[in-house]
């Protein structure tokens, strides 16, 4: 089989991307009501509310909405392309539709701030006082403690990946779908506190994220090196030859592999943005210290 041919198998499954089409319709519906930086806007109107762009710069950037849009495009195509057609055929592809949903959506879906949005946004349908109260529920503080999320997220990885769970959903599609929802909502719950965009029940400071961030790397290097180094097919399923003619135990050794490198690849560059806000924040509050300004312009100087 040729790259072309591989690039260009797509199958489009009605559920989840209706899914991501609704998704997207509401966030852009809600990022579109957030009022301009300085717009006028009636404190107590409950109609229709619509920004006044000349009025200042947007509150949620455009560059958010960008980081969203990609999150989506990243879920298309880890369950409608290539990844998801050979999904049965070739474990690699099945690693790298799992990759694009835990390491890849899930960040850039809440690089958007979605709850930040919602929240401005006050929609008429969810307004924001129901928000906030759902926000503070006690179930939501609970599933978003970072021990909690971290806890799910990694326990779901492994589980899934290192039981006969794996070849449940291999063979019964239900399961399948059931595995990638679970996937995408302990990835979400993973980044929430990471990314440190929305509000959250539980805000942690800038070394916890850090560590937060260096525990986490860990854990997709073991499930990675215990599949690429298992010297035996672990899946019936994939024990065939791939359509592009790679074996079983060559191509689960590059599944493995692409883990390992794709947890390192994706948490690395997260490190790094957690130092830059870290550092960015700390110039900030310094500037905003008393005395800062005389320090920078000592009486009687020029």
């Amino acid at each position: 089989m040729t790259l072309w041919g591989v690039l260009s198998a797509w199958s489009f499954d009605p559920v989840p991307t209706a899914g991501v089409v609704v998704v997207g319709a509401l966030y852009a519906a809600a990022w579109r009501r957030v009022p301009a930086r300085g717009a006028n806007v009636p404190g107590g109107s409950r109609g229709p509310r619509r920004p006044r762009r000349h009025g200042g710069r947007r509150v949620v950037p455009v560059s958010r909405a960008c980081c969203f849009a990609g999150g989506l495009l990243a879920l298309v195509v880890a369950v409608d392309g290539p990844p998801d057609v050979f999904a049965e055929s070739s474990f690699s592809m099945h690693m790298v539709q799992h990759v694009l949903l835990q390491l890849v959506a899930a960040p850039l879906l809440l690089l958007g701030g979605p709850v930040s949005v919602l929240l401005r946004a006050d929609l008429p349908w969810l307004p924001r006082r129901v928000l906030v109260r759902i926000l503070r529920s006690r179930i939501v503080a609970l599933v978003t403690h970072p021990v909690v999320a971290f806890g799910a997220f990694t326990v779901v990885l492994v589980v899934s990946h290192l039981t006969p769970l794996y070849e449940l959903a291999l063979e019964h599609e239900p399961v399948h779908q059931v595995e990638h929802l679970a996937y995408l909502v302990t990835a979400l719950l993973f980044w929430w506190p990471a990314i440190g965009v929305d509000p959250a029940p539980h805000r942690i400071g800038h070394l916890y994220r850090l560590l937060y961030l260096m525990v986490s790397m860990p854990v997709t290097a073991f499930l990675g090196l215990a599949i690429a180094d298992a010297g035996r097919v672990l899946y019936s399923t994939y024990a065939q030859p791939t359509p592009w003619g790679a074996t079983g135990l060559a191509d689960q050794q590059a599944a493995g592999t692409l883990m390992w490198v794709a947890g390192m690849f994706t948490t690395v560059p997260a490190v790094g943005v957690v130092l830059m806000r870290w550092l960015d924040d700390e110039s900030r509050r310094e500037a905003r210290a008393p005395g800062s300004a005389m320090r920078r312009h000592p009486a009687g100087a020029g």
